[in-house]
């Protein structure tokens, strides 16, 4: 071998290589064990360790753990049987950080053929190992990132295709000209038109209102000219076979940095059923205004600071004040001094129970300074600024005043009593009180107005009982148990009474209740007078006003279901009993699809028109979200969203929604704000409460709404019942203003779990009757009970 030509003086060859390769290489030697013997500077560097830490040591001390254990046995074997290794190694330096080097691993033999050492020459390449990953990592990048929007188009394009909404979008050339029209299948649907004859603009004028049309190009012109970046419009479509669809357009452009339109989107959605509800509810207002200006009883409320807010055009007819000389005004100037702490009291009590169904009596200044009698009942109600005000309904009483004054002045003369209550209109009755036999002590010769003679009564050969109109016999009885047992003294009824020769007599009956020393309750003395003229009266006035209610009830009866589908593997059974004319509760039962079946009840805040109004908008709505949709979830969240902007301020309506599949016999639900429903399991135990929770529909436009809705799920087995329900149930109270309650309804169910659910119904409906006997009623009832067979 030829030597390396020296050109400096005092080097020989040997430092010359050693210096080279130092200045180039990171350089150790070891052991034959791997114990380093030797660490150049660069080592030291690199490593982060000193020359000092390095010596003695293995190279364990630099392991990064990046390699798998097989790796160094491999290169272990290589040189210890006495080959050069190649490769590429990443260690770990003192400070924790890693890097890379290129190492060639060369073995010193010994005499015997076996290492005594290794040699390690190796150069950093940190920095290419650096970017070769960086290039591989934006390599994934990009690819991930090209998948997405592949699948996000394909989205849009789904979208675009099936959405539920019109949709419709075309791209403007540098000259301003529109391109291709890009229409989907919901578009031409609400329009009628074919996609092909919709992108021509005159097939679309055609079909288009012209009043509409002209609203229409006025605000595009203003679009285009940059006024404007979007519109909405409200425009109708004549189809082709004469059926008008109203719709809501909504068109936004989308301009480039000189403000030229470069894209243009359009949104249609078909909001006729919304648009026929909205002329129903002006049409139901219009007929509840003319109820309130024509109503007989006076209608009034009163402000917190006790000041007539409203008062209805009978008070000018009854008590002859001007209507503007009234509001305004404290109560306080119009009730008699000797009944305005009574009457004070009552209103405050029922703004703080919210109803007083016991009503009172006092007297009310007429314009001529006269004193009329009136009995008002009352409620409270949250006014605009959410405050409790009060809203009462009064009545003229003086002829029954008059009555009863009469009565007490003839008792005052006791020696004058016969003639004047003889002479009376009215009948004077005192009855033993025996097990709904009511023998007759006493009656006044006015009997004979009715046909009878005293005798009849006072012989035993016939009851005031047995002369009362069987249709209302069951009903006079049950009041007059419950009045005697809540210890009441004075009470009042109406009925009829059927006269000796057929004819039907209605009747007011005020009745004392005398009691013994014990409390035990002894005789009845009744002052009856015949109503039938005013009854007449009234009942003519009544037919006036609620002609349209009469016929609006009906029609909300026929929307309810009466005859339920043929499911066979359930039955179904329903009670439904509005307060009024016009209820606001609602059940339904519908196909979702040919094995799914939707089960729903709900109740709208309120009662009259605005109330039933708004319940046949969550039916009709309810109908189409549910078809084909699975989630009790996501159909409720639908109705919301059309509901709420419908709905008139401090309404709500509580629904409970659920949808029984009958292959796996799980049912899915969501209450909205309702009563929980009911689950009693055919093996029997404690009654199952379907509780999860939500808002009331209405209160939320759909964001915090959609939070809080919670979806269950439960199975239903052979023979388990289900019980849908309002709080009218419930909440049905007796004359002690006790309330039926959920424990006392799931023992009635309970108790008749054997029976079919008609008969089940009917039980529960009389035990609710006889419960509630004395109580005003205020709200509706409903109910919907499914069974698995």
């Amino acid at each position: 071998m030829n030597a390396f030509p020296l050109s400096g003086k005092g080097m020989n060859y040997e430092d010359w290589l050693r210096r080279g390769v130092d200045e180039h290489a990171i350089v150790a030697v070891t052991d034959a064990q791997g114990v380093i013997t030797y660490a150049n500077d660069r080592f030291c560097k690199i490593s982060g360790y000193s020359r000092a830490e390095l010596i003695g040591q293995t190279h364990r001390i630099l392991k990064s753990g990046a390699h798998p254990p097989g790796f160094f046995a491999d290169m272990w074997h290589t040189i210890s049987s006495g080959g050069v290794w190649h490769g590429t190694i990443c260690n770990r330096a003192k400070s924790g950080d890693f890097y890379w080097v290129e190492s060639t691993i060369v073995p010193l033999m010994g005499a015997d053929g076996k290492p005594t050492g290794y040699l390690a020459l190796r150069t950093d390449i940190t920095a290419l190992k650096l970017a070769e990953e960086s290039t591989a990592r934006l390599a994934h990048d990009y690819a991930e990132q090209a998948a997405q929007l592949r699948d996000a188009r394909s989205q849009l394009q789904i979208f675009f295709d099936q959405g539920p909404i019109g949709l419709s979008w075309r791209e403007m050339d540098a000259n301003g000209l529109p391109g291709f029209n890009n229409l989907n299948r919901r578009f031409c649907e609400i329009i009628g038109l074919t996609a092909e004859e919709a992108r021509d603009i005159e097939n679309v004028r055609r079909i288009t209102h012209p009043e509409d049309w002209a609203r229409q190009k006025e605000l595009s012109r203003e679009l285009y000219e940059g006024r404007r970046d979007r519109f909405t419009l409200q425009k109708r479509y004549i189809q082709k076979d004469g059926r008008v669809v109203w719709a809501e357009l909504t068109v936004v452009v989308v301009r480039d940095a000189s403000g030229r339109v470069t894209h243009h989107f359009a949104m249609l959605e078909d909001v006729t059923a919304r648009h026929a509800a909205e002329q129903e509810l002006k049409r139901s207002e219009a007929r509840w205004r003319t109820y309130v200006q024509t109503a007989s009883e006076i209608l009034y409320a009163i402000t917190p600071e006790g000041r007539f807010k409203f008062v209805s055009d009978a008070w000018t007819s009854k008590l002859g004040h001007q209507i503007n000389d009234v509001i305004g005004r404290p109560y306080t100037e119009f009730v008699h001094p000797d009944d305005l702490s009574l009457y004070v009291a009552f209103v405050n009590e029922t703004l703080e129970k919210g109803t007083n169904v016991g009503g009172i009596e006092y007297r009310v200044r007429h314009s001529d300074g006269r004193w009329i009698w009136h009995a008002s009942t009352g409620s409270a109600y949250t006014d605009r600024d959410g405050r409790r005000a009060y809203f009462g309904v009064g009545r003229d009483i003086s002829i029954r005043r008059k009555a009863q004054d009469e009565l007490r002045a003839a008792l005052a003369k006791r020696e004058e009593l016969e003639q004047i209550i003889n002479r009376s209109p009215s009948v004077v009755v005192l009855w033993k009180s025996e097990a709904n036999q009511w023998p007759v002590e006493f009656v006044s010769q006015s009997i004979r107005q009715f046909g009878y003679q005293p005798e009849d009564f006072t012989g035993r050969r016939l009851s005031f009982r047995s002369i009362t109109h069987p249709d209302d016999r069951e009903r006079v009885e049950a009041e007059v148990n419950a009045h005697a047992a809540t210890g009441h003294h004075e009470y009042n009824q109406e009925y009829r009474v059927v006269c000796a020769d057929g004819s039907v007599r209605w009747v007011d009956d005020h009745t004392v209740v005398r009691f013994d020393a014990a409390g035990k309750v002894t005789h009845h003395e009744g002052l009856i007078t015949d109503i039938t003229v005013r009854k007449d009266a009234e009942d003519r006035e009544r037919d006036l006003r609620e002609r349209d209610l009469r016929l609006a009830g009906e029609v909300q009866h026929h929307l309810r279901p009466h005859v339920f589908p043929d499911i066979g593997e359930v039955e179904i059974e329903a009670l439904s009993q509005p307060s009024t004319h016009l209820g606001g509760d609602y059940y339904d039962v519908l196909a979702v699809d040919k094995r799914r079946w939707g089960f729903v009840i709900a109740d709208v805040a309120g009662k009259g028109p605005a109330a039933a109004l708004m319940m046949a908008a969550c039916r009709a709505t309810l109908r189409l979200c549910a078809v084909g949709e699975p989630s009790a979830a996501v159909v409720a969240k639908r109705v919301n969203r059309a509901l709420h902007g419908d709905m008139p301020r401090g309404m709500f309506i509580s629904l409970f929604y659920g949808i029984l599949d009958l292959d796996t016999n799980r049912f899915s639900y969501v209450r909205a704000g309702h009563e929980p429903a009911l689950l009693l399991r055919a093996g029997g135990g404690a009654p199952e409460l379907l509780a999860a929770g939500g808002l009331a529909l209405g209160f939320d436009d759909g964001a915090v709404f959609d939070e809080t809705l919670e979806e269950g799920e439960v199975e239903l087995r052979s023979g388990d019942l289900l019980a849908l329900y309002t709080d009218g149930i419930t909440e049905a109270a007796n004359a002690a203003g006790d309330e039926f309650g959920r424990d006392r309804f799931a023992q009635a169910l309970a108790r008749h779990d054997q029976t079919s659910l008609a008969k089940m119904v009917d039980k529960l409906d009389r035990y609710l009757r006889q419960f509630s006997a004395l109580a005003q009623r205020n709200d509706d009832r409903t109910l919907l009970l499914v069974r698995p067979r």
